[in-house]
């Protein structure tokens, strides 16, 4: 049984001007150990689209199963990774850590330990009382992914969770995501990450969702079998890049006419 199964999913908004259809007819399924990301133009509702599976929001026609049942309501299962990070500014990262739990009626003599390990899992040992304004873009985002991963959700959802970091604070947390994923002791059970960066989608993800413009839907769905490390140089990671990034700018894949180097080429320049 699929983990998370989304089942020709529609999403449209009334406006002045009549009805803005976000999403037509998207269908994918999310297994146990699976990490997936979806790539796509801005506007074609990727955002959206995690609301949706955590329940934050009703698509308009289809539905979203979560391990066989209709996702109804704010799924407790699931939990998101903000690109705004989305940290109460009055409480220190031990009370933003902990909110979560609280929320879901946990006991103080539970909350504790609890916070203490994710604050440990995410690299945050010592700045327990510290507030937002005091720590830098990367480790506020800690903070947000400790408060997502202390609930154990079995599903972790990533909404751009890297843009808004320097180059290498976001490599960094990329390797960490990548060892919590792989780690069978630590939430979650499947990760779904939303980027508007292929080489960040294809260095992480087992597979690719690729959205067109909108109205959104899959034009393709792309299994990443590179090995792990992922080195961004290799010629197989530049044509993959290459590809998806056709993918979003044309509508269709790459022809295969051009030589593995020219697209490699052309992918680098184009990013």
């Amino acid at each position: 049984m699929a983990l998370i199964r989304v089942e020709h999913l529609d999403k449209s908004f009334p406006s002045r001007h009549g009805t803005i259809s976000i999403m037509q007819d998207i269908s994918f399924e999310v297994k146990d150990s699976d990490f997936v990301a979806i790539v796509g133009p801005s506007g074609c509702g990727k955002s959206t689209l995690l609301r949706l599976i955590q329940g934050l929001d009703r698509p308009t026609a289809g539905r979203i199963l979560f391990r066989g049942q209709p996702v109804d309501g704010v799924a407790r299962q699931m939990a998101m990774v903000f690109q705004s990070f989305a940290l109460y500014p009055w409480l220190t990262v031990s009370q933003n850590v902990a909110f979560g739990l609280e929320a879901l009626g946990w006991s103080p003599e539970r909350i504790a330990p609890q916070v203490e390990k994710y604050i440990d899992v995410t690299g945050l040992d010592g700045f327990q009382e510290a507030f937002p304004r005091e720590l830098s873009g990367g480790m506020r985002q800690r903070v947000g992914l400790a408060r997502a991963l202390a609930v154990e959700p079995s599903v972790l959802l990533m909404d751009e969770p890297f843009s808004a970091l320097d180059a290498l604070t976001a490599e960094s947390l990329r390797d960490e995501i990548l060892q919590l994923w792989q780690d069978p002791a630590l939430p979650p059970d499947a990760v779904i990450l939303v980027t508007h960066n292929i080489e960040e989608a294809i260095e992480l993800a087992d597979r690719v969702l690729v959205l067109s413009r909108r109205p959104g839907h899959i034009l393709a769905e792309i299994p990443i079998e590179l090995p792990r490390p992922r080195d961004r140089k290799s010629s197989a990671f530049y044509d993959m890049t290459d590809r998806v990034y056709s993918l979003i700018t044309e509508g269709r894949p790459t022809t295969g006419a051009e030589p593995a180097g020219e697209g490699a080429e052309r992918a680098g320049q184009m990013l």
